[in-house]
């Protein structure tokens, strides 16, 4: 645009913000007006205030505003961990000056808001000594983790629970689950939280078909009482039911509606000659980012068909064939590998983790991955921004699509400094109501209390009631002082449903305590408990194989050897594709690993006199099967393969039962990229793409 084009236009959205109704069309017409100059030294005086008149402020230029607009400029930059401080627009420096006031806030705010921006201004200004940061994925947590130790290198950063060597100022990053497993250590040590940070809050509350809101509500519960400050975060919420609950007491709700980008909602689902393959055909074909959310694994691999048939290789990328072909060399065939070559990718919760944050990786750089297929893993929170969304389900798994997950999903259009104009394209009707005011209800459920929780006064007296008649239930099987016991013990991973019925396989007449010492060996054909407890429907790993039933016991025998084979030749032996091998050993490393964790407590109470502890074998399941630090270091960006090839090399011992993930880390640490790579090639077990990968770990270390 020329200069004098942009000052028209300039001038048309002044008169427009005068009509004291039209302010969302003002804005709307900025953003399209700024997402047609690209370069922002081209920004005159007169842009440059009206982006101050919205209180936009980090997208002003100050080299060429006036000197009244430079002065509001400085007013806002804010350090935020950074080497220079950054500008705040007008409702985060609000936000933030509350905060730095002591007061407790839930934000409601859109998803391109910038809330991070809040929370690293916190810690950088008021330089707390103990942070709780609870998300609700492993995808934001890894984000969170790799944003906030290239900022504060005076923290250690802790997201995996066996992290327990705590330093004079600590950041911890849990998912909810891990947050409750921790609560105990960092209740045992008195640690008091001078922040205690929930993000997606929204996810409290049942009504929204969540299945995180237990142990969201469960973490709640028991950090609320050890925290000076608390900050919960969620987009979309209008108003807030049972203010007074003890899930929220105290704090006070913010509801912004204060947008950073304009998102375009394309119905196109409305058009009467809409193909659903022509049309994401067309979008890909541009030079643009897109993210297409899908409902589950299968609609995943059905558009990463779609998109393979039908895309013409113009000039391949070497980086992206060689992922392809390492993939294919350490994983097995793939839809995934010729998905890559095309530049697209995918992202669901079963992926292994490393697999995951590197193709957000290459997604976020320039002229790499240009696509990526996902279920919402992708969008909740995660800074992933693309130009174009497309809504290819209005499902999540097989229920519909409720307001909070649309919304997100929306938001993962456009994004601050990336994308003035994000553009959503709705293949199926997201049937939602715009006008319907949006309601969190913050109520206490039974679910988020283990029948060995403490009640005390603050919880509703139906709660309290239902979990005594659970607790009377226990107490009916295995007596009151057993119980007593037990409620010391620890906390039970499972609901009441799982824990009567292993009560009761562990009480039956048949059943012989001896069988768990089978557990210590490394012979899976004695591990007669598999099939003691495949009577517990939640051992079961339902419909994963489209080719029929699993046999979960002799899966779990095979499993045994995931550190062992091959990660091809092991998925060929247990029959199975790499699919569904990625949804089995997700269920065994959680919920299998919970029922044994739950076997373990109850069966040290029922028969304290056999000394038998099988805690080793619940560890094993958790790692499935792998070294307890190898398993880790995947949640760092190193694949199981590198682990693996190091251990051969003698780098790392990793069958060292002993070895802490501290130790692991500070290793690495000892040495360079250049350094492991030169291991590698040295041992002849280097392969094309594991520089990238290594690079990639190593930048999440920090300094």
């Amino acid at each position: 645009m020329t200069s004098e084009q942009i000052f028209d236009k300039c001038v048309e959205i002044y008169e427009i913000l005068n009509d004291n109704n039209k302010e969302t069309e003002a804005k709307r017409e900025l953003f399209y007006l700024l997402d047609e100059i690209p370069d922002k030294a081209l920004y005159p005086p007169i842009l440059n205030h009206l982006i101050r008149k919205f209180g936009l402020y980090p997208y002003m230029n100050q080299d060429t505003s006036i000197l009244e607009d430079r002065f509001l400029i400085e007013c806002f930059k804010t350090d935020i961990g950074e080497n220079e401080p950054r500008v705040l627009h007008r409702e985060q420096s609000r936000v933030l000056k509350r905060l730095l006031s002591n007061d407790s806030l839930i934000l409601s705010a859109p998803t391109s808001f910038g809330k991070s921006f809040i929370i690293d201004a916190l810690i950088a200004i008021k330089k707390p000594k103990n942070v709780l940061i609870i998300v609700p994925t492993i995808s934001l947590l890894d984000e969170a983790r790799r944003r906030l130790i290239r900022k504060f290198y005076n923290y250690k950063i802790i997201t995996v629970t066996q992290q327990t060597d705590l330093e004079n100022n600590n950041i911890f990053i849990f998912p909810p689950e891990r947050a409750v497993e921790y609560f105990p250590f960092i209740n045992k040590g008195n640690i008091k939280l001078d922040f205690f940070i929930v993000d997606e809050f929204y996810k409290i509350s049942k009504e929204y078909e969540n299945e995180r809101f237990a142990p969201l509500q469960n973490a709640i519960l028991k950090y609320t009482g050890i925290s000076n400050q608390r900050y919960y975060i969620c987009p979309n919420i209008d108003k807030i039911t049972n203010e007074n609950s003890i899930l929220c007491e105290g704090m006070k709700f913010e509801c912004l509606n204060f947008n950073t980008v304009f998102i375009n909602i394309n119905k196109c689902y409305r058009d009467k000659n809409f193909k659903k393959e022509q049309k994401i055909l067309e979008i890909i074909k541009r030079d643009e980012k897109n993210l297409v959310y899908t409902k589950s694994q299968n609609s995943i691999k059905n558009v990463c068909k779609i998109l393979i048939e039908n895309t013409f290789i113009e000039n391949s990328n070497a980086l992206l064939e060689n992922f392809a072909k390492w993939l294919l060399k350490h994983y097995g065939e793939h839809y995934l590998n010729d998905a890559l070559k095309i530049g697209v990718g995918i992202h669901h919760g079963k992926l292994h983790r490393c697999l995951s944050q590197l193709q957000v990786k290459l997604f976020d750089e320039k002229n790499l991955l240009k696509t990526i297929v996902s279920t919402s893993s992708l969008i909740e929170g995660v800074n992933i921004p693309a130009k174009n969304l497309i809504l290819w389900d209005n499902k999540n798994g097989l229920k519909n699509i409720n307001h909070f997950t649309y919304k997100n999903i929306m938001g993962r259009s456009g994004r601050m400094f990336k994308y003035f104009i994000g553009e959503v394209y709705l293949f199926e009707s997201p049937n939602e109501d715009n006008n319907q005011e949006k309601i969190l209800d913050v109520e206490i459920k039974s679910e988020s209390l283990s029948i060995n929780d403490e009640i005390n006064n603050e919880i509703p007296n139906n709660i309290q009631a239902e979990v005594k008649n659970n607790q009377l239930k226990i107490i009916d099987l295995i007596g009151k002082d057993k119980f007593n016991l037990l409620k010391k013990e620890t906390s039970l991973k499972n609901d009441l449903e799982v824990i009567l019925k292993i009560i009761q396989i562990l009480q039956s007449e048949d059943f012989n305590s001896e069988i768990f010492t089978y557990l210590f060996n490394n012979e899976p054909d004695k591990w007669y408990i598999l099939s003691k407890i495949a009577s517990i429907r939640e051992f079961h790993c339902n419909n994963i194989n489209d080719t029929g039933n699993i046999n979960n016991v002799e899966l779990v025998k095979k499993l045994s050897q995931n550190w062992i084979k091959p990660l091809p030749k092991l998925i060929k032996d247990m029959g199975i594709n790499l699919d569904v091998f990625f949804k089995f050993e997700n269920h065994v490393t959680f919920k299998v690993a919970s029922i044994f964790s739950d076997i373990n407590t109850l069966q040290k109470i029922l028969y304290p006199e056999k000394g038998i502890d099988i805690s080793s074998f619940v560890t094993k399941l958790s790692n499935a099967f792998l070294p307890s630090v190898v398993y880790t270091l995947e949640e760092f960006g190193l694949p199981r393969v590198i682990s693996k090839k190091l251990h051969q090399c003698e780098f790392i011992n990793f069958e060292n039962k002993d070895l802490t993930i501290e130790q692991a880390l500070d290793k690495f640490k000892e040495c360079t990229v250049e350094d492991i790579v030169n291991i590698l090639k040295k041992n002849s077990l280097y392969d094309d793409f594991e520089d990238y990968i290594l690079n990639y770990f190593y930048d999440g270390l920090g300094k």
